[in-house]
């Protein structure tokens, strides 16, 4: 018999703040545990009992594209993007990236977490005023009603 989430909760809260990557392998170990550390309420505890989390990178991008996931901890923590996008922002928990596909394009919200993406084309607006460069700019605007932008998953 599997012990109930709310203990496997307790005990994932205190794995050691100071390795991320710990959060991670448990969120492979199984769905219900995933789901537990996914959870708004996991991540909000989380923050209550250690801090705030560390910077655990940056997505680093070449000329078109994201080149890597470049370190800032001396975690084992890494991260694959999933396809040859242009990376625009990062914030509560999500990347915008930019999608080149034929026509307009997309932008791509993807939660590295739970790979989760939502994707939108790119409106022609954007297009005529700020993809002209060689830095197209954009960014993530959270419109989650009373969202304390601490266990943000007001986007998907």
């Amino acid at each position: 018999m599997a012990p109930p989430d709310e203990l496997i909760e307790e005990i994932l809260l205190r794995l050691p703040p100071d390795e991320p990557s710990c959060l991670v392998r448990a969120s492979l170990v199984c769905k219900p545990w995933r789901r537990i550390i996914s959870h708004r309420r996991f991540r909000r505890r989380l923050h209550e009992l250690h801090g705030r989390p560390p910077v655990l990178g940056f997505l680093r991008n070449s000329r078109k594209a994201v080149k890597d996931f470049a370190a800032t901890t001396g975690s084992a923590f890494s991260l694959a993007v999933p396809g040859d996008y242009l990376a625009l922002d990062y914030r509560h928990g999500r990347a915008l990236l930019l999608d080149m596909v034929p026509g307009w394009g997309e932008l791509v919200l993807w939660d590295p977490t739970t790979g989760d993406q939502e994707r939108v084309p790119v409106p022609e607006a954007m297009w005529d005023n700020t993809f002209q460069g060689d830095n197209p700019t954009a960014a993530i605007v959270c419109a989650a009603a009373e969202c304390d932008h601490r266990g943000c998953d007001g986007l998907f």
